[in-house]
């Protein structure tokens, strides 16, 4: 087994992993109809009557396989939709959604219908996403994880998933072994080949997102992968007896698969060559050693500038009013987050861990730091419990900027980066 993590980033993190959470949603659905709660050929409109609504006979046609195959014959995602409402409308909202094509008769990537699945287990078990996987599945898996949930207190179901790359492999090698884990079966006997067969066609964003589509995880060109924005993956790969976990944070994440492949096809004996552990770090900020002191007044804008090719430049973090200083060998930081005064220490070549303390809220970052031949200072925040981190660059005439690598799908509100 190979195993290796990039400082500052560290085993016990417990980033968001994304989409990679729908996998998990869909493993509740399983258990659900396991336990007879309902099956995958039910109509969703009975399993959520009233809230649903049953005014369009397309609608009335989508049945739980179609919500967990994102086969429901909408050709666009509904979730933009669903939350412009307010959450305790957002199932009917979906029912008022009439697909634009046949329903099963095409695929389109669904956050909506995932969020779906989320109110299937709360409406059939009395209890939410989290609660119910916890005592039969992640236990016996040994995985802790959390969930962010919506303005009403509910699992997401679409995303929000927060686990290490080792509970991210844990649920590979469940779903590898058939639901088996250490001769216990915990999934339901039949559902680990049906949720990860082709069960729709994909016209997807790049190559790998062209061979199919299952319950909740995407085909690749040999085996299945759970599938997170930004390079979360669990790619199984039943014939190699392998499967590989990675948590990353880059957009250009056909490239990331890419090279996975030419690895495995380069060393057909990758399960038993990497036996070893490894570690790395993401790089720092240089130092030149100018400049003792850097203020800037008022917000911090964004510079597209400081955005990397093919990223998008997103919104920008509540930052204002920020003083850095050197001295006895740090780096220090003092800011406005959030409306909230907060401090940030480091050295110049290192990232040093701590917490950014919004108010009462305990966000964990890491922090890097270096002044450039300029003398303005380059700073990176890590928030370890994503794959986000924040840049800020403050000139030496007052002048400040920010930007993200990878920019937060759920907003920037410094607040929510954590597992919680």
């Amino acid at each position: 087994m190979f195993e290796g993590y990039a400082e500052p980033y560290r085993r016990d993190d417990r980033p968001l992993v994304y989409s990679a959470s729908k996998t998990f949603s869909a493993t509740a659905i399983g258990l659900a109809i396991g336990e007879g709660r309902f099956t995958v050929h039910d109509r969703v409109v009975d399993l959520l009557a009233p809230s649903l609504g049953t005014a369009d006979e397309r609608v009335a046609e989508i049945t739980v396989h179609h919500l967990l195959s994102m086969s429901t014959g909408h050709t666009e995602d509904t979730l933009a939709e669903i939350t412009g409402h307010a959450p305790e409308q957002w199932v009917s909202a979906f029912g008022a959604i009439r697909p634009q094509q046949p329903v099963g008769s095409c695929h389109v990537y669904n956050n909506g219908a995932s969020f779906l699945l989320g109110e299937l287990i709360r409406r059939h078990t009395g209890t939410d996403l989290l609660d119910y996987l916890r005592p039969r599945l992640l236990e016996p898996l040994g995985i802790q994880a959390t969930w962010d949930t919506d303005p009403i207190g509910r699992c997401l179901g679409w995303s929000g998933l927060h686990v290490d790359v080792r509970g991210l492999a844990a649920m590979g090698e469940l779903l590898r072994c058939d639901g088996v884990w250490q001769g216990r079966r915990l999934l339901p006997e039949g559902w680990v080949a049906r949720a990860t067969a082709k069960q729709i066609p994909t016209l997807g964003s790049g190559p790998e997102w062209n061979f199919g589509y299952g319950y909740q995880v995407w085909m690749n060109r040999e085996g299945f992968r759970l599938d997170g924005a930004y390079g979360q993956f669990a790619f199984v790969l039943p014939e190699r007896d392998l499967v590989v976990a990675i948590q990353s944070a880059q957009s250009c994440t056909q490239v990331l698969i890419d090279l996975l492949w030419e690895h495995l096809d380069a060393r057909p004996d990758a399960p038993s060559s990497l036996s070893r552990s490894g570690s790395s770090a993401l790089p720092v900020p240089s130092d030149s050693g100018r400049g003792v002191s850097w203020t800037h007044s008022g917000p911090v804008p964004p510079d597209a500038g400081m955005v990397d090719d093919g990223e998008e430049v997103g919104p920008p973090a509540d930052l204002a009013d920020v003083v850095a200083t050197r001295a006895d060998g740090e780096l220090r930081l003092g800011l406005r987050a959030e409306g909230h005064p907060a401090s940030l220490t480091t050295a110049p070549g290192e990232w040093r861990r701590q917490t950014l303390r919004l108010g009462g809220v305990d966000v964990p970052v890491a922090v890097a730091a270096g002044a450039d031949r300029a003398g303005a200072l380059q700073v990176r925040l890590v928030f370890t419990d994503t794959p986000h981190t924040l840049r800020l660059r403050l000139d030496p005439d007052g002048r400040a900027a920010q930007a993200w690598k990878v920019n937060p799908l759920q907003g920037p509100s410094l607040a929510a980066m954590r597992a919680y």
